[in-house]
């Protein structure tokens, strides 16, 4: 499917409500059913990467029934869970693939776990080698999906060093920690979304957090409902088109303000941006509250190195803006752009090519050569699908008095199937199948 994009021209103002955070989705499942009991989970979106974590929790053990007003889970407890082997499919989602690892190697089930075809290039040692190292016996070819895992004895608890800054291998490391005799630590070089230690903290189990070093060990965990803020990843890509409007204003409600995850919001008022955030609320450990934003003229920045952990995600976002603003802004540090679900620092470099902005890129870096313009042209934007660069390139379109079409539109499904029910707000939309 594909899709044609024509800004309305006139001034919009508009309040949102967006389906819950795909990271803490995926860990109310994982880390949720760590205890026995029931619970329900509030606001669980229904992406299809978090419906691939929750269809293989079902394989494991659990049993969910999967309503409008959210998800109703039954948990054997970890200790219970099907010792039969099983096949799992993490379809897209690197999420899944990584920290169920965790959970199979923690509880010693014999299972297999793979991918599409996408998710079969993305780099899987760097959870085999410390699984391995705490007693896990896994088997992959390349250190790639499929990874088969045989059931073995209780996991050693370790200290792991990240070689690479990244949430998903540092949450598949402290989920099978958990499960771990004595004590894991694991330290990081540049902190990375923390969503895993602050549901293990809100559930009651035993993890001390120290600046960049994360110890847990076994303990009792609770059972208890979990509310899934709004996602504000996705309340990025509506941010950027307001931003690029004229005249327009957006206020995006009970929406994730996470420390880590709010940085990006941050470089936008570095450019330029009229945004603000309030929190107003702690739900599970996570900070929880509304922005406002309104259209701006933005400047180019530096974005550093470190910065980066906090918000890879949002750099196809923040590049189509750096296109549209005045200046040049160069982002560093962007290597593991590479290995998401597409090359992303190509992706972002030809698109943006495309439509006539000059862009210096190398693994390192990416320089946006910016020009305050706007275009007047039949666009086709190519997502090498991959959800983030589709829904990073409806902002473009804001600028774009032509058409502006996204071919391969289906794979917003991955992260954001309901996003053209916001985006009709802002946009004529034309689908064509």
């Amino acid at each position: 499917m594909k899709i044609e994009l024509q800004r309305k021209n006139e001034a919009v103002k508009r309040t949102f409500r967006l389906p819950g955070d795909k990271s803490i989705a995926h860990r109310s499942l994982i880390i949720g059913a760590l205890g026995k009991g029931s619970y329900k989970i509030y606001n669980f979106p229904r992406s299809l990467d978090c419906l691939s974590t929750l269809h293989c929790m079902k394989n494991i053990g659990i049993e969910a029934e999967n309503n409008e007003d959210g998800i109703y889970v039954y948990s054997p407890g970890y200790e219970n869970f099907s010792k039969v082997s099983v096949s799992l499919n993490a379809n897209n989602s690197g999420t899944t693939a990584r920290l169920l690892s965790g959970l199979i190697c923690g509880c010693g089930i014999e299972a297999s776990i793979d991918g599409d075809d996408s998710l079969r290039k993305r780099p899987m040692d760097r959870v085999v080698v410390p699984l391995k190292a705490m007693g896990a016996s896994i088997e992959s070819s390349s250190n790639l999906l499929p990874l088969k895992f045989m059931a073995s004895e209780k996991l050693k608890g370790i200290k792991y060093k990240m070689p690479v800054d990244s949430a998903q291998v540092k949450s598949c490391v402290l989920i099978a920690g958990f499960m771990a005799e004595g004590e894991t630590i694991v330290i990081e070089n540049k902190s990375t979304r923390d969503h895993t230690e602050r549901m293990f903290k809100a559930l009651g189990a035993d993890i001390a957090v120290n600046e960049n070093s994360i110890t847990i060990k076994n303990s009792d965990i609770t059972v208890k409902d979990i509310y899934i803020p709004g996602d504000i990843s996705s309340a990025a890509f509506i941010l950027a088109c307001f931003l690029l409007s004229i005249d327009s204003e957006v206020r995006i409600e009970k929406v994730l303000l996470n420390e880590r995850r709010r940085k990006y919001l941050d470089i936008l008022k570095r450019m330029g941006a009229s945004l603000s955030y309030e929190i107003s609320k702690n739900i599970n450990g996570e900070l929880v509250g509304n922005i406002a934003a309104s259209s701006s003229r933005l400047n180019g920045v530096k974005i550093a190195a470190e910065e980066v952990p906090n918000i890879i995600d949002e750099i196809p976002m923040l590049s189509v803006l750096a296109a549209f603003s005045s200046g040049t802004t160069v982002i560093e540090g962007i290597k593991e752009l590479k290995y998401k679900e597409s090359n992303r620092i190509k992706a972002i470099a030809n698109n943006l090519n495309s439509i006539g902005i000059k862009v210096i890129y190398s693994d390192e870096s990416l320089e946006i050569i910016g020009k305050d313009c706007l275009v007047n042209k039949e666009v086709h934007i190519n997502p090498y699908s991959d959800h983030r660069i589709a829904l990073a390139f409806t902002a473009f379109a804001m600028r774009n008095e032509g058409i502006t079409v996204i071919d391969n539109w289906d794979c917003t499904n991955i992260s954001f199937p309901d996003s053209l029910k916001y985006f009709k707000e802002i946009f004529d939309i034309h689908i064509h199948q």
